[in-house]
């Protein structure tokens, strides 16, 4: 039985999918946790709905929130979160917010007073030659998603708005589902001016195309005959995001300038929101003559940014983000990617069959499963819409981790600052969807570990987008993107040989007793990476090397078998390190697992078994977050965090190269000195780790 909420007593109120009061209530018992079918001193979470939070006001609700922040008021999908990751997750994102108490208008302008350019209703004046250029009337939309009034230009038409912003990723049109419904929705812009919109599910056809570099977006009205500028390497299309978390303002803004493809007419695209939400939009022109179009775009970036366009359209590390302002989003112009894109690229009859073992070929495509590193994108509330897959680039990253490391540096008390402003600077970096709820501040060391844990997936997938995109379509997609991990091999083992056993007795025999993983192995590979042992052939010799496990997403094997395990760079915070920054081992491989998260690949996930020169060890009973430092100043090899239940030695197997399999079953030393339950070893030079096997285990 899981203990993640074995200090908490929960209170159920309102009607639920999931089951009743009593289901939810024996659900969270089994994971530690008590119940009250009243809200009395005891209760710490009272779970309800947005209908009965908002709408009913229970005498529950009443109740909780008399006691202030003593219950937290959360929705039932932290308790599905916690329990799926093993771990008591933050309230902070699942709390019920009062929708009286929200910004109506979505983004919190009105309450902060900030001072969004308004253009002028019907024309632009042109200061070169005194003449006035009409704007065309293009779709507005007001909706409760955003505030940013540039335009009071209404179309009072039926406007179709498209609720998918998926970006195209070949260079022919691509279509996108959805369905428009009949009926209407009344909604008013600024000057309360009535608009009809239609409502779009996802089953009507949209049209997105992208001509060049990038592109247009689907809700400009005439997408399929224009295109985005670009001239000299510079694409005039720009992505802005802010985050205020205090305002409850989370939102974008894109600019596009739009060449005509027939005629040498031009157009300003504008159109911005509430992160997650279609946003409205308004168009400038067309104008006669690029120039107009240049400065319409520049001024419009300038008013939104604080910066001039000239200055940072070749070089994007010169913008300088302004409080209250927006900051430009770095986005890596290469190749879009998606699924389709993906499967078709080998349709010809010349391309030839793949040449792998068909269980190589599955893992190679489980690995560079594009769905599944979208699923992740979602599960870490990252705004894929906002710089989708492909488009990360190794700027933005680091960007994040560099916040997340000054936002270290406040909580640990090592420098002054603002977490509200380092939260919004990281959440406009970073972009997130968050719904209508309000942006967390990022104020506790679980909260930065969480988003750690996010910048480092979306680092990982990242670098599976590059190896994806440098895919060579003159030969079979999956050997090219085997290819691409610069294996020496991979190799299945047979199930019935003395290799494959092992493997087995070693997951059976090391299950943790406070785990409730059920591995199953499905297969077993021998690996070996290109220029791996001649790195580790320095330690090949060293005493106690072992073959222990480590465990992470199934979307960040593509970046572990290809560029190795890796050590966190000098710009990423410490915390979450318990041994300081290293590559983390374990003895018990559901400790390993842990790490794996496979709810959310279907509960297949992969495990790394390598081989570790571990030598003379630093042994430690509790976190050292300098241990590093102290495993250099001793002349040791490694960390050891020195766990209550450890494999029997008497049940280790030491193989013909001296390599020692700790493959005994576990046992309590009843040692509660030592603050771990399980051994961990880390070491600090990946020139100490040889990968050996790859593990297929369903969980």
């Amino acid at each position: 039985m899981s203990s993640i909420f074995s200090d908490c007593c929960f209170t159920f109120s309102g009607s639920f999918e999931e089951g009743s009061h009593k289901t939810l209530g024996d659900i969270v018992k089994k994971h530690g946790a008590t119940t009250s079918s009243n809200v009395t001193v005891k209760t710490t979470h009272l779970v309800s709905t947005e209908e009965d939070y908002n709408t009913k006001k229970s005498s529950k609700i009443s109740t909780a929130l008399k006691r202030g922040e003593k219950v937290s008021i959360i929705t039932w999908k932290w308790v599905e979160d916690s329990i799926s990751k093993n771990k008591r997750l933050p309230e902070s994102e699942y709390v019920l917010v009062n929708e009286e108490n929200e910004d109506k208008n979505g983004d919190g302008d009105e309450q902060n007073n900030e001072k969004d350019d308004k253009d002028k209703d019907e024309q632009i004046e042109d200061k070169n030659d005194n003449k006035t250029l009409p704007i065309s009337r293009k779709r507005k939309l007001k909706l409760d998603t955003s505030s940013d009034q540039d335009d009071k230009i209404v179309d009072n038409s039926s406007i179709v708005v498209a609720s998918s912003s998926k970006t195209v990723v070949s260079k022919k049109k691509r279509k996108i589902k959805a369905n428009v419904s009949s009926s209407t929705i009344d909604q008013s812009d600024g000057n309360d001016v009535k608009v009809d919109v239609m409502q779009v599910d996802e089953r009507k056809m949209v049209t997105i195309i992208k001509k060049g570099k990038a592109p247009v977006d689907e809700m400009f009205s005439m997408n399929n005959s224009t295109h985005v500028y670009a001239d000299d390497q510079i694409v005039w299309d720009c992505l802005l995001n802010q985050t205020n978390v205090k305002g409850n303002n989370n939102k974008f803004y894109i600019i596009q300038l739009l060449e005509s493809d027939s005629n040498s007419s031009y157009y300003v695209f504008n159109k911005w929101g509430r992160v997650g939400y279609p946003g409205q939009t308004t168009t400038s022109g067309p104008f006669s003559s690029l120039p107009l179009a240049q400065h319409e775009f520049q001024k419009k970036f300038r008013d939104k940014t604080g910066n001039s366009w000239a200055d940072v359209c070749n070089d994007k590390s010169k913008f300088v983000s302004h409080k209250n302002k927006y900051t430009l989003l770095e986005r890596d112009y290469g190749e879009d990617m998606d699924e389709d894109e993906n499967e078709n690229v080998n349709e010809s009859s010349d391309v030839p069959d793949s040449q792998l073992h068909p269980k190589v070929q599955d893992v190679v495509q489980m690995i560079f499963d594009i769905n599944a590193f979208k699923s992740i994108m979602v599960e870490l509330n990252y705004d894929a819409s906002k710089l989708p897959l492909g488009k990360l680039s190794k700027a933005t990253i680091t960007q994040g981790y560099q916040i997340l490391k000054r936002i270290e540096a406040v909580i640990t008390n090592v420098n002054s600052g603002n977490l509200v402003d380092l939260s919004n600077e990281f959440y406009t970096v970073i972009p997130h969807s968050f719904g209508m709820r309000a942006p967390p501040i990022i104020s506790t060391i679980v909260m930065l570990k969480e988003k750690l844990d996010m910048v480092e997936a979306l680092g990982e997938i990242e670098i599976a987008a590059s190896l994806i995109k440098s895919a060579d379509s003159k030969i079979n997609l999956v050997d090219s993107n085997y290819n691409s991990l610069n294996l020496e091999k991979m190799e299945p083992l047979d199930h019935n040989s003395e290799e494959f056993k092992l493997i087995l007795k070693y997951v059976n025999n090391t299950r943790g007793s406070t785990h409730y993983y059920k591995l199953e192995v499905l297969d077993v590979f021998s690996i070996e990476r290109q220029g791996e042992n001649e790195r580790f052939s320095k330690y090949s010799n060293l005493h106690n090397r072992m073959l222990l496990w480590h465990g992470s997403r199934r979307t960040n094997f593509a970046g572990i078998l290809s560029q190795g395990l890796r050590i966190a760079p000098p710009h990423v915070p410490c915390t979450g390190y318990m041994f300081g920054k290293g590559v983390y081992f374990a003895d018990c491989v559901t400790k390993s697992a842990g790490y794996c998260y496979s709810h959310a690949s279907d509960n297949i996930g992969f495990m790394l078994l390598c081989e570790v020169a571990c030598g003379d060890m630093l042994e430690l009973t509790n976190s050292d977050y300098y241990a590093e430092d102290k495993v250099k100043k001793e002349g040791k090899h490694c960390t050891k965090g020195m766990g209550k239940i450890v494999p029997d030695p008497k049940e280790y197997v030491t193989l013909k190269n001296g390599t020692i399999v700790p493959c005994g079953k576990g046992k309590d030393m009843n040692d509660n000195s030592k603050f771990l339950y399980y051994n961990e070893y880390i070491v600090y030079d990946v020139n100490q780790i040889s990968q050996k096997y790859l593990l297929k285990v369903k969980f």
